[in-house]
This record gives C-alpha cells, sequence and structure tokens, in this order.
C-alpha cells in the first residue's frame, strides 16, 4: 500500500488521473462489506458497511445480498471520488453491464453537478469508465436469473424527519422493518413513536478522507441517498424484506440551478442537490437491481405524487411525532447535534411548511423559536422563493413556498408574522408573474383569483385565467389540498386520506406473490 500520510500531505486534487474501485469485500457470514478505493497509486480508502448477521435463516439470499454490495461500491464511491474529481474511473472489481455502466456515469456526473458547481469545474464532466463489458448470455449475467430473494415484506428507511415519520405511519399496520444508518437519535425516537423495532447498520468512512479534506482536498455534497438507498436494499437480504420504502417528494425533480450553455444553441444543464432523491434516480435504481439482482426486489417511494404542503398538513396531524422528529440537516453533519439548528434553509423551509397547518403555540416550541417571528430571517426565506436564490438544501419548490407564504398572509396566526409582512411584495410580485391574469394577486379561495389561481402559480405557468386545469395535474391535486377548507370527520380528514394513498401507493404494481422468483423465509428475528 502507498504512504497515504505522506501523500495526504502533499495533495494536490489535479494531479490526479485516475479514480480506482480497487477491492469489494463482502463476508457474507457477519454482513461486513468493505469497500476499497484508491486515487491514483498515492491515496487508499477502506470503507466498512456493517449490516449484521442474517435473521432469515438460508444462505441462498447470500448471492443477492453480494450483488447489492456490488452496486453499493458504485455509489459509495462517490464520497472519495469527490476529493479530486478526476476524469478516469478504473473498474478493478469485474465487469460492468451496460444498465450497471449508464447508472455509475449518473453518479458521478448528475450526482456531483453541485460539486462541481462549488469547486468552479465543469458541470458536464466528460468521465470514461475502464471496466470490462458483462455481457448478455455470460456465466454471471445467467446465474442473476436463478437468484432467491427475501420475504415479502416492506422495508423503511428512516433518518428521523418528517416525510419518514408519514411513511411509518402509513405503514405501520403493516409491520415494516425500519431501517437507520449509524442510528441518529432522532429516528430511534421516530421509530419509539410507532412503537417498531429499529434495525441499525454501520457506515464508517475511512478517516483519511477526513485527513485528504483538511490538505486541501475537493469537498461538498455528494449523492448520499443513493448510498443509504442501497444500503438499505441490501440490509433486505439480511433482516428480511424485499421491498425498500423511500420517503422521497416530488418536489426533489425541481433543479436548484439551471444553467445557460457556453455557447449558442447549447442546452441548458441543470444542478440540483437532490438528484439522489429525484424520480429519475428512483426509476434508474430500480432498472439496475432489476437487471443486476432480479425482479425479485423492489425499490420504491411513497410519496412521489404528493406535495410539500399535504405531507405537512398530515404530519401536523400526528402529534406523536411532533417531539420526535428532526429536519434540521446539519444535525446529521459529522459534528452535529440533535437539535434544530434554526438558521438553515432546512430549517427555514420545514417551519414554512408546517406553518402552514399548525399554530404558533403548536410550531414554536418543537423549533424552541420562531423563526417567522424573526426579522433576521427575512433574507434566508426569500431565498425559499426566488429562481437565482434557491437553497443547495432539501427544501420544497420554489412555487410551494409561494404558496405556503400566500396562505400565511390570509391566515390569522401568522398573517402579523414579521417575515409574513416582510415578503409580502415579494409573494405579490411572483404571483403576478406566475398569474398574470390575477393582477396584485388573489388569495387562495378569493373570487378573484381561487384556486386556479394559485394552481398556476404552483405549476409555474403562465396561463390565461380562463384556461381549464388539468385534471391530473399533481399541482393541482396539491392546491386542492391546501385550499380545501377543513375537512369534518375523521373519516375525511387530510392525514387520513394520504396516509390511505401512500398505502395505496405502496401496494400498486408489485408482482403477486406466486408470480415472484423464489422467496425465502422465514424471518429468524426482529429489528436490531
Amino acid at each position: 500500500m502507498a504512504d497515504t500520510s505522506r501523500s495526504v500531505a502533499a495533495f494536490r486534487p489535479e494531479a490526479v488521473e485516475r479514480f480506482r474501485f480497487t477491492d469489494l469485500r463482502v463476508d457474507a457470514e457477519s454482513g461486513v462489506v468493505e469497500l476499497c478505493y484508491a486515487l491514483d497509486d498515492t491515496v487508499s480508502f477502506c470503507e466498512r458497511v456493517e449490516l449484521g448477521s442474517r435473521l432469515v435463516d438460508d444462505d441462498r439470499l447470500d448471492a443477492g445480498f453480494i450483488r447489492v454490495a456490488r452496486l453499493l461500491h458504485l455509489a459509495a464511491g462517490t464520497s472519495y471520488y469527490k476529493a479530486a474529481m478526476c476524469p478516469r474511473l478504473v473498474v478493478e472489481t469485474g465487469s460492468l453491464s451496460a444498465i450497471e455502466r449508464e447508472f455509475c456515469l449518473d453518479l458521478y456526473d448528475k450526482g456531483l453537478r453541485e460539486l462541481a458547481w462549488h469547486n468552479g469545474l465543469p458541470l458536464e464532466r466528460r468521465i470514461t469508465i475502464d471496466a470490462p463489458e458483462l455481457l448478455q448470455g455470460s456465466t454471471e449475467a445467467t446465474a442473476r436469473s436463478s437468484m432467491a430473494f427475501p420475504p415479502a415484506r416492506l422495508g423503511v428507511p428512516i433518518g428521523g424527519g418528517k416525510d419518514s415519520a408519514v411513511v411509518v405511519e402509513a405503514l405501520r399496520s403493516q409491520d415494516p422493518v425500519l431501517v437507520s444508518v449509524n442510528g441518529h437519535p432522532a429516528a430511534r425516537r421516530v421509530a419509539e413513536a410507532a412503537g417498531l423495532a429499529l434495525t441499525v447498520v454501520r457506515r464508517r468512512i475511512d478517516p483519511v478522507l477526513f485527513e485528504l479534506n483538511a490538505a486541501g482536498a475537493r469537498n461538498g455534497h455528494v449523492p448520499i441517498t443513493a448510498i443509504v438507498s442501497l444500503i438499505s436494499v441490501a440490509a433486505g437480504f439480511r433482516v428480511g424484506y424485499d421491498t425498500t420504502v423511500m420517503a422521497l417528494e416530488g418536489s426533489a425533480d425541481e433543479p436548484t440551478r439551471t444553467v445557460a450553455g457556453d455557447d449558442p444553441g447549447e442546452p441548458a444543464v441543470t444542478v440540483n442537490h437532490q438528484w439522489s432523491k429525484s424520480s429519475e434516480f428512483e426509476a434508474s435504481l430500480a432498472r439496475v437491481l432489476a437487471a443486476s439482482v432480479g425482479t425479485g426486489v423492489h425499490y420504491r417511494s411513497a410519496l412521489r405524487g404528493v406535495g410539500e404542503l399535504a405531507i405537512a398538513r398530515c404530519f401536523a396531524a400526528l402529534p406523536q411525532y411532533h417531539r420526535a422528529f428532526l429536519s434540521c440537516n446539519r444535525a446529521f453533519t459529522r459534528c452535529g447535534s440533535d437539535r434544530w439548528c434554526g438558521q438553515c434553509p432546512k430549517c427555514r423551509f420545514v417551519f414554512l411548511a408546517l406553518a402552514t397547518a399548525m399554530d404558533p403555540d403548536q410550531l414554536v416550541p418543537i423549533f424552541g423559536r420562531d423563526l417567522l417571528g424573526d426579522p433576521e430571517q427575512v433574507d434566508g426565506f426569500r431565498d425559499l422563493l426566488e429562481e437565482d436564490r434557491k437553497p443547495f438544501e432539501c427544501v420544497g419548490t420554489r412555487a410551494e413556498s409561494l404558496v405556503a407564504f400566500d396562505r400565511l398572509a390570509h391566515r390569522g396566526p401568522w398573517r402579523h408574522a414579521a417575515v409574513v409582512q416582510a415578503l409580502a411584495p415579494v409573494v405579490t410580485r411572483l404571483r403576478s408573474r406566475a398569474d398574470p391574469g390575477a393582477p396584485g394577486g388573489a388569495a387562495p379561495g378569493s373570487t378573484s383569483g381561487g384556486a386556479g389561481a394559485s394552481r398556476r402559480a404552483l405549476a409555474g405557468a403562465a396561463d390565461e385565467p380562463d384556461e381549464p386545469d388539468e385534471p391530473d395535474d399533481p399541482a393541482s391535486r396539491l392546491l386542492d389540498e391546501v385550499d380545501a377548507p377543513e375537512a369534518a370527520g375523521d373519516e375525511d380528514d387530510p392525514a387520513s386520506r394520504l396516509l390511505d394513498e401512500v398505502r395505496a401507493t405502496v401496494g400498486c404494481d408489485l408482482p403477486t406473490e406466486g408470480s415472484r422468483r423464489e422467496k425465502i423465509g422465514p424471518v429468524a428475528g426482529a429489528g436490531r
């Protein structure tokens, strides 16, 4: 092995030519996976993922477990590749199919565009992958067609945020397996509030990376949801579930920035902080899992067709989770704490969304402060509205923020809040731009603009005022939910409707038990 300490001290990112996938070591008995990489021949890394011993008493699942580990090796490499962002990837651990190669290219291009943006690098980089091609009909490809899979059960990865809490509550009666990577206290609290066991798996980043960062390596955001997703799918082969259910919303599809091409006629390039939460990535991962592992393992989001404000309204009706959840991403950093920072874009958006469904006396105690009542927060909240200022964070769409502020401006408990008052002219200007048929902007539900005007604002479209709404438009459905009067009766409340929708979404399109490839069981134990 190279002298890593000396290499780190002399590290120059621009001098690195190759990022190497050097070794993949899987102990199927203990569930330990070691993912090894190198930058040229100078700096080596080895990450350790501990998924625990089998709780399903059949070692025929090990083949599928190893195949998922191969994909995890590709995805987790982004954490180390980012140090240099070199143009060449070299896979030394085996062949790649065409679908795996495409999956890898997207991870290292679209998944790292934010990092390229912040480091002044070209947004569309020319990456090459050196790896033998896995041909259709090869021995390895044929072996994949005779896989065994875990029992038909749901696994729900949770980080401790409001979205995963909504999914957990929707599926609680089906006894899902809750999974957390590294087990943040908020994830443990959500599991406890749901009354379900929590399986904790461990991901240990090689500390050499932190030394490299201190020595001047490139650093920034990686497609972390891709890594967590594949760890969760792999955990299914250990714990005993075939379907991984994520809590990823439609808002993740909105780019954080759209950058024009360098030359006239060149297409614009999108930069999306939430790319690995997007529907594009969800489809890509489902496709590569089916091709590389088999059709008996499933990956999907339960919230893809649901807007952020509808999720917030549902969560507001679930008080058992209000003191358990934590959606501040600063709390999940290496040196983070277990409380809301109250100063980041994620805190602001979650506060804003929940304010549309909760009064100050309910919401302020959760955060420990009134973010909308603080004049110093005005610029931070404005960033959620303006196209060229959207934060590189996991926040809702700009249109959802616009609708939220519009609603608060006409809702008694918040209408006089300092931030709502200060941003009222901005909201009016943006609404007028989105809906020229309603100059000055009309409140949702009013006779001069109504729900249709708000729908057009949310969709970001400049439709003519008399153009009918698209009945299946997700934006229209969201505004129907936001603009609707409070429903009467437990059977028709918004939380119950959304929870039912989540249950239906998770159940749709899954093969029947008889049509699946061989399933293994029974599960030998519960979460750990």
